[in-house]
Parts: structure tokens; C-alpha cells; sequence
């Protein structure tokens, strides 16, 4: 799967590199009490231990990546050159709670077009966490709240953040397990649970208890919920996917080259404007569908018939209007169809048929069903194109064998979903 935008930024340098040269001084984990759980106080001193310390990841980082790129033998005129610069201006944090951040700043401007530029080069742009403002003053930029508004910035595909702590689930009587997957809006009921709050502005806080003490937790689970929270911000501001993972031997290949990845991966809600049809709908769902059927490419649905399995439509709606439907149908042996997926002709380029094959394959999979099939007479390469593959009609399950009209000769394609795959779908999207 192709990456659209490649970045890198330097999330050490602000971290555990300053912590190991100012621990007399400096907290090496969060300050659970502080005003700004993920922002140091940088004054002069500690700004300057940041100047050596980001310098010397930046040339650590570029020398590892120009071994790795002469070791393959990448000719120089392909790219994959490491280019750094003042692809940010930031701004001072300032005064928070009564605290003075000094040399602390956060995230003003970032140059879009120009970062573009080297991307289209196949080089990568590296980032350390020293912004410049339009003054000239230097201020250090959490790394987390940087990589959060750079790739919101450029609409990246992906945003990776890597933390000691992975999160877990657990079931009733059962052991932990790694969460591989969240939507948007679950992340935020986990993160508002553990009472932690990410601010637009560059910061992270406690929600006080009751009692208006703040939660306690050991620093590895505050660094990971912190990350949680940057990952919200980034879906937020348009990046499609973020992933948490822990910083071992294989773990990156792992994540975003398996099936089940080795971290957990955060997506959006891409399906905001889907929902269950109801009777109300049956008169737009046929007039949708209806230059379908005259040319041959639906079957006839009256709109009694569309009345009586209502239930089983789905409608994707814009100002309440009925712009794609879709009809789903569950069958033995962990099998589903999908029926009737129409798109209104003037919202074919938006993505819409996408998302409402995305939603439906995702509510098969709730139900249990890993296994997609549809008939088609003449959109057979449109499916084709999302992994559908053409099966016989002995391979569909038993009741559908007997329904199966052989004077319509529809041609059969089948899926198989799981939750990785569908989110790799979803990243090739284009939903403007």
C-alpha cells in the first residue's frame, strides 16, 4: 500500500534525551500536578541542553537513513534524500495556571506547500522540536502536539506514536489482550474515562475528580494515554489513521504490514452520515434505484417490497436527502450479501459508494460474518477493484443456492473481511 506523504519527526529529542542530561532539574516522567501534564518549563539553560540534544538526533537520524539508503543501493536521482529546515513557526506557550513556560512554545504555522514540494521529490521532511517565530526567538515544541498538527497540516495518511505501555483490553474471566483497533469516538469515552483532556492550544490536563484531586497513574500509562489523546487531535484535524505501538525489534514492519499488527490502530468515523433506512425513506430509495432496474442492471423492487425489508436498507444522506443506499442481507456459515449499492449520478465522485460498502462490510463483522458476497451483471470490475474475487454459485451458502436466479445469470464475487483489511481500504478513499 503506497505512502501518500512521508514524515518524519524527531520525538526523542525533546524527551529522554534532555531528561538523561537535567534530571537534577527536570521531572524525567510527567508532573501529575503540573498545568501542563506533556510541556516542560524550558528556560535558557534547558534550551540550550534542547539546541545540542536536537542537533544531535537530526545528524544521528539523517547519518542511519544515508547507510540504510546506500546498503539498498537507492540511486540519488529516485530521492529519499533527508531534508531538514524551518518547515514550522511556533509561538511561546506562555502563562498557564499561573505557570511561566519561558522558552516553551507550540505550533503557529506550518509551511504545507513547502514540505509538499520535498515530498514530491520522494524525499523526507525531518522535523526537530525547535520552532522559530516570525521574531526570531527559538521556543521547544512538545514533540507529541508537533507531529499531531504537522500531519493534520498535510492531511497525512498515518501518524505513528510510540509508547512503553500498550493499551489493553480485558473481557469477563478472560486475561488481558492487546486493543487493536478503535474508532474515533471510542477513543474519546476511553480517554474521558481515565479523566485526561487534550487542548487544541498544545498541552494535555487531568479532568479533577470530584473532589478536585487529579487521577493518579504510573508515568508508563500518562505517556501512553498522552499519545492516545495526540491521536484523537490528529483524526481530528483530517489525518486518516494513527497508530500506537510499542518501540521493539519488528514492531513497525509488524503493524503496517500484517494482518493483525502489533499495536493499536485509531481511525475515524468515516460513516457520519449512514444510518438504518426506515419507511420513510422507500419513496427516495426508489426513485434512486429505478433508472437501475429500467436498465437492466437491478432486479424490480416495488415499493412494497422495499417497504417490507426496509429493515435491511441502509440510506447515506446529505441535507436529508437519500444520495446512496445499500442493502444487507445475513445468511448461514458466517455469509452475508450486499444488495442494491446505488449512488445518486451526481455523487459518484465523492466517495459515497465506498463508504457505504465500508460501512456495510463493517456491520458484517459485528454480526459475525467475515465472509461478503454479491451479484452483479455489469458493475462486476467496481468490486473487483475492492477485493472481491469471482467464485462459483456452489460457493455461496446453501440458501442462497436455492434462491439463485440461473435465468438472470448474475455473476458471483466473494470477500473476506477482517478489520485490518477494511481499514487499508478505507485509507484509498478520496472523500473531498
Amino acid at each position: 500500500m503506497p505512502f501518500l506523504k512521508i514524515l518524519a519527526i524527531l520525538f526523542y529529542c525533546s524527551g529522554h534525551q534532555i531528561d538523561s542530561r537535567l534530571t537534577a532539574t527536570i521531572p524525567s516522567t510527567p508532573n501529575q500536578n503540573s498545568a501542563a501534564l506533556n510541556n516542560r518549563v524550558t528556560n535558557l539553560s534547558t534550551l540550550r541542553v534542547a539546541k545540542e540534544e536536537a542537533g544531535y538526533a537530526r545528524f544521528e537520524v539523517e547519518r542511519q537513513l544515508a547507510r540504510a539508503l546506500r546498503l539498498h543501493h537507492v540511486p540519488h536521482k529516485s530521492g529519499g534524500n533527508v531534508i531538514s529546515g524551518n518547515f514550522f513557526a511556533a509561538q511561546p506557550f506562555g502563562v498557564v495556571n499561573g505557570v511561566d513556560y519561558q522558552y516553551t512554545g507550540v505550533l503557529r504555522r506550518v509551511e504545507v506547500e513547502k514540505i509538499k514540494h520535498v515530498h514530491e521529490a520522494n524525499d523526507i521532511v525531518l522535523l526537530t522540536t525547535l520552532g522559530f517565530s516570525p521574531s526570531g526567538e527559538i521556543f521547544n515544541v512538545n514533540s507529541e502536539a508537533l507531529a499531531s498538527g504537522v500531519a493534520g497540516a498535510v492531511k497525512a495518511n498515518k501518524i505513528i506514536f510510540f509508547a512503553y505501555h500498550q493499551i489493553q483490553m480485558r473481557k469477563r474471566n478472560e486475561e488481558n489482550r492487546p486493543l487493536q483497533n478503535l474508532r474515533l469516538r471510542d477513543a474519546k469515552l476511553l480517554l474521558n474515562h481515565y479523566r485526561i483532556k487534550v487542548n487544541r492550544r498544545g498541552y494535555a490536563t487531568f479532568i479533577p475528580n470530584e473532589d478536585g484531586s487529579n487521577p493518579i497513574y504510573p508515568p508508563p500509562v500518562v505517556e501512553t494515554l498522552l499519545k492516545l489523546g495526540w491521536s484523537i487531535d490528529a483524526l481530528e484535524k483530517g489525518v486518516k489513521r494513527a497508530h500506537i505501538i510499542t518501540p521493539t525489534n519488528g514492531a513497525l514492519l509488524q503493524e503496517l504490514y500484517t494482518r493483525d499488527g502489533s499495536g493499536t490502530l485509531i481511525s475515524r468515523d468515516l460513516y457520519e452520515g449512514i444510518r438504518r433506512a426506515d419507511v420513510n425513506d422507500v419513496a427516495m430509495i426508489y426513485d434512486l434505484i429505478d433508472p437501475l432496474v429500467c436498465n437492466g442492471a437491478l432486479i424490480p423492487r416495488p415499493k412494497s417490497v422495499l417497504e417490507k425489508d426496509i429493515k435491511s436498507y441502509f440510506v447515506y444522506t446529505r441535507d436529508e436527502m437519500v444520495v446512496a443506499t445499500g442493502q444487507l442481507k445475513r445468511y448461514e456459515g458466517a455469509f452475508a450479501e450486499i444488495g442494491c449499492l446505488v449512488v445518486h449520478k451526481d455523487y459518484r465522485r465523492g466517495g459515497r459508494g465506498d463508504a457505504m460498502l465500508g460501512f456495510l462490510e463493517r456491520l458484517c463483522l459485528k454480526s459475525g460474518a467475515t465472509k461478503v458476497f454479491v451479484l452483479s451483471t455489469q458493475t462486476m470490475e467496481w468490486f473487483v477493484e475492492r477485493g472481491f474475487r469471482e467464485a462459483e454459485v456452489s460457493s455461496l451458502p446453501p440458501s442462497k443456492q436455492n434462491a439463485y436466479n440461473h435465468e438472470r445469470k448474475s455473476r458471483v464475487y466473494v470477500k473476506t473481511i477482517h478489520d485490518r483489511t477494511l481499514d487499508e481500504d478505507e485509507l484509498m478513499w478520496d472523500r473531498n
